[in-house]
């Protein structure tokens, strides 16, 4: 079992300028932007389970990113 980031596509302010999980995300094209949706999206081929993304998402109060076991 591992553990990888997951958007919540409701709460992802992404679409109003914020990129802090792009951003923080030290594994390069890991989360990117998707311009259909809207939002934040996981490659969960990349995902490296480290959290980095949801703390940023959680202390800029989106709560917006969970990490889930497969």
């Amino acid at each position: 079992m591992y553990a990888v980031a997951e958007v919540i596509d409701d709460l992802c302010v992404a679409n109003k300028g914020c990129s802090l999980c792009i951003m923080y995300c030290p594994e390069a094209n890991t989360i990117l932007f998707d311009k259909e949706k809207r939002v934040a999206t996981v490659v969960e081929e990349r995902c490296k389970g480290c959290e980095l993304c949801v703390v940023v998402c959680s202390a800029a109060k989106h709560n917006a990113i969970i990490l889930v076991h497969r």
